[in-house]
């Protein structure tokens, strides 16, 4: 049964369901690979959503090589194959387990996230390998989506991987912004923070090719930047550790962790390499697709069905418990005149899990939503919905890409007695809104670019139980 019908086919939820279906579309990667690239006899044009643009020969180029690493860069890798219609000598990538893709040319790896494993070593090694092949007469795509800094790991001398397992589950559970989580994988690393482009021939053409799931787009940041300059340092890494207390514990004190950032302190190894550095000269970083577009299309979607829209943004942070008291705060004091009306808002938040408790199953969509319940009190003839959804499909922990809330689900909380605070409290928002179906279920979809959320009101109706 569908969504619409188990909640009494709402009109507000119908034309949100779509809105986000129609969102996750316009940003899955062959459709922006496709968009970005185009090939006329061997004239290869090249263009991002920043307005960049490049012309290439790709005849004058010896070998062409493709690599990379993310949720969404084997459909990248695929679309460009077929763009480049054989000419790819040779290629190697790094996704998440479940990958249906093959192709002729390029090696796929198929590794964990968030949390890196020795799959994903063994695929950055084959990346590495293919990188130290090049000559300056060749061509390299680098191909980055969401996910990459996990699905691409090669840790820096020294470090144990099992190491770098705690400190990934630590900084993502201690509330840490991508940013500052990116800024202490990148000192982990040998390839992250501009250090991939080290592995290249000097004078080789590097173009990469990412789709940005970072709040503000910096490409920096996204996939913790392979092939970008990196203005951070290991004091940066060193203080955001100790700012999340991730160094008071005795465990991380004496792991090969805090020899490395202590090493990087004293200035033995050495930082990740810095704008200016010639071994950029070649390397050109385009960002086809991010947040803004997805929902701009959502936008789209939703005035088409003549309802006036309001896109707050693709900005949005912070705690998702937040987020969700900010989307109920939305949906009130609106005359019978002005509807219909909706909202559209992305971006990315963060759940700070218990340390001294077991957390439950969910993630921050579906806790924005579980929290946006605690605080609307919506009327049997309301026709409102929120909806809010990670683009990747995946929403934290669960098997859940989001949640959803209209008054029905209000009318189940109620009829089944559940305690929000406490489910709230465990983190277990999967759980509590399995009971009273109020969850988006998708699957992978094969794209990442944070999360939408979408409020619609429509004018109000009579319902019956």
């Amino acid at each position: 049964m569908s969504l619409e019908r188990r909640h009494h086919a709402y009109h507000s939820l119908k034309y949100a369901l779509g809105a986000l279906e129609s969102a996750i579309m316009s940003v899955q990667p062959e459709i922006l690979i496709r968009r970005s690239l185009k090939l006329r006899d061997s004239k290869l044009s090249i263009s991002d959503i920043k307005g960049n643009t490049a012309e290439l020969d790709i005849d004058n180029f010896e070998s062409i090589f493709v690599v990379g690493a993310g949720k969404g860069t084997a459909k990248m890798a695929e679309a460009l194959s077929h763009i480049l219609k054989g000419k790819i000598t040779h290629g190697a990538i790094n996704v998440p387990y479940g990958n249906k893709t093959r192709l002729d040319s390029i090696y796929i790896t198929e590794a964990n996230h968030p949390i890196p494993d020795e799959a994903g070593v063994e695929g950055t090694k084959k990346i590495i390998d293919i990188l130290k092949k090049t000559h300056t007469s060749d061509l390299v795509f680098v191909l980055i989506s969401g996910g990459g800094s996990a699905l691409m790991p090669f840790p820096i001398d020294n470090l144990k991987l099992d190491d770098k397992k705690k400190i990934t589950s630590k900084m993502l559970a201690s509330g840490a912004s991508i940013d500052e989580i990116n800024i202490v994988r990148k000192h982990l690393s040998l390839i992250k923070g501009g250090r991939l482009v080290r592995f290249v021939k000097r004078g080789c053409t590097i173009f990469s090719l990412i789709l940005s799931d970072v709040i503000g787009d910096n490409i920096s940041t996204i996939a913790s930047g392979p092939t970008v300059p990196d203005n951070s340092t290991f004091k940066d890494a060193a203080f955001i550790l100790q700012k999340y207390h991730i160094f008071n514990n005795k465990t991380l004190e004496k792991s090969s962790l805090f020899t490395i950032i202590k090493k990087g302190l004293e200035g033995s190894i050495d930082d990740t390499p810095k704008p200016g550095n010639s071994i950029f000269n070649n390397v050109y970083n385009f960002l086809i697709g991010n947040n803004t577009l997805a929902c701009n299309k959502a936008v789209e979607s939703l005035r088409k069905n003549n309802i006036q829209v309001l896109h707050l943004g693709s900005s949005f942070n912070g705690q998702a418990i937040d987020f969700g008291k900010l989307l109920a705060r939305l949906t009130t004091d609106f005359a019978i005149s002005s509807l219909p009306i909706a909202f559209v808002l992305g971006g990315e938040t963060t759940v700070k899990l218990n340390k001294r408790r077991e957390n439950g199953k969910g993630g921050r969509n579906q806790e924005a939503i579980l929290s946006a319940a605690t605080k609307c009190r919506f009327e049997d003839r309301d026709d409102i919905a929120i909806v809010s959804m990670g683009t990747d499909g995946i929403d934290g922990n669960s098997m859940a890409a989001g949640g959803l809330l209209t008054p029905k689900t209000l009318y189940l909380i109620q009829k089944i007695g559940i305690n929000l605070k406490k489910y709230l409290k465990n983190h277990d928002s999967y759980t509590a809104l399995k009971k009273i179906d109020s969850s988006i279920f998708s699957g992978r979809t094969g794209t990442n670019v944070n999360d939408i959320a979408i409020i619609c009101i429509m004018k109000t109706l009579k319902l019956n139980r």
